[in-house]
């Protein structure tokens, strides 16, 4: 299971800075894009639990009726959208006499973790101590600079990632659960890849073939993925079962990635707004279409006039209905010019802008994109 351990009062909602308490309804503020924040975090399979130290509560200085009206109304605000908690951990002491659970213990989340998914389980929060337990259990933090906080200390930068709030938050979730590892290792080839489907366009990509290496390069840029691909082949044959190995790989990552198709536009195309969206190259035009059926077919209508990256005309068509039939997608390229290295350039980059329109998602809509209720 995926979690967020979220910290409350400058997380959540908003916090005082004369007593650091919510103790009047008129001081119960949401932090912006929180409610959208954690729909998607919902919608993308992660368990929400909120921990959080609350000073001397039932003491004197902060009375327990002044503390429940308004968090009562929060959680009521919460559950009105949907927004459901695997638990809602409190701790009263006071700083100068903590007790173990406050934190930075991590005593309030330890019977979360031996069911957590502890690469993809995040601690959100506003103060140090929200990353130092992070820290203590091995998970990662987002961090929300509180301004009354210290200097953060450098053992905790290694698993910290700073967030200007909730709107960068619902940027970095999807990155972290549609991103995965893949290796394909046979006689001929052996080949590990990562890739993040919601991505920045950064790439790694060494495969022994340089124009190869160039094409897929263009592909995750232009569909924003991320991707690091390494293969080892036996060039020294030819490059047929690198080219062809390599497209395997990369359409099985894909088909696992999108195995969640809810909100997915599905569709994709390279369109002025009411007529096809050509994609040019010099003298060459491309037209690439993409429809993630789940029915992987490639039609093919490119008249390479020769080979490029010394693959061949046949190989290149290989390699993209390759790519087809293990991702699922339902295919048709068409290009047309003179200079190969032009046409099959102008067809990656095509590609990869189709498939990033095909792969944009409704994150708040949890439909399929048939009528069949599956893709």
């Amino acid at each position: 299971m995926r979690y967020l351990f979220i910290d409350r009062d400058g997380t959540l909602i908003e916090e005082p800075a004369d007593t650091e308490q919510i103790d009047r309804y008129e001081r119960l503020r949401l932090m912006p894009a929180v409610i959208s924040a954690l729909k998607l975090a919902q919608r993308l399979g992660f368990r929400l639990v909120m921990v959080t130290n609350q000073d001397g509560l039932g003491t004197p200085a902060f009375p327990e009726e002044t503390f429940w009206g308004p968090h009562r109304l929060l959680m009521h605000i919460f559950e009105s959208e949907g927004i459901t908690w695997d638990g809602v951990h409190i701790d009263r002491s006071p700083a100068a006499n903590p007790s173990p659970f406050r934190k930075p213990s991590p005593l309030m989340i330890l019977p979360y973790l031996a069911q957590a998914d502890r690469a993809r389980s995040l601690v959100i929060g506003d103060r140090i101590t929200d990353v130092e337990m992070a820290y203590r259990v091995g998970l990662r933090a987002l961090y929300m600079p509180n301004p009354r906080q210290g200097v953060l200390p450098s053992h905790l930068e290694p698993i910290t990632h700073r967030v200007n709030g909730w709107l960068d938050i619902m940027a970095l979730l999807p990155r972290m659960v549609f991103s995965t590892a893949y290796a394909r290792r046979t006689r001929e080839t052996d080949i590990q890849l990562t890739l993040t489907l919601y991505g920045t366009g950064q790439t790694d990509i060494q495969t022994g073939v340089g124009f190869l290496d160039h094409m897929l390069t263009l592909l995750a840029y232009h569909a924003g993925w991320d991707l690091r691909l390494h293969a080892q082949g036996d060039l020294e044959v030819d490059a047929h079962h690198t080219v062809e190995d390599v497209a395997i790989a990369l359409g099985e990552a894909l088909r696992g990635l999108l195995g969640d198709a809810a909100g997915l536009h599905r569709y994709g195309q390279w369109r002025l707004e009411s007529t096809h969206r050509y994609l040019p190259m010099d003298e060459a035009l491309a037209l690439v279409v993409v429809d993630y059926s789940g029915r992987g077919h490639c039609e093919w209508r490119v008249a390479l006039p020769e080979g490029v990256g010394d693959i061949s005309p046949a190989l290149w068509k290989h390699f993209f209905q390759t790519l087809a039939v293990r991702a699922g997608l339902t295919l048709h390229l068409w290009a047309n010019g003179e200079e190969a290295h032009h046409l099959v350039e102008a067809l990656f980059k095509g590609l990869g802008r189709a498939l990033r329109e095909a792969f944009q998602r409704d994150w708040l809509q949890t439909t399929i994109p048939s009528t069949k209720g599956r893709l």
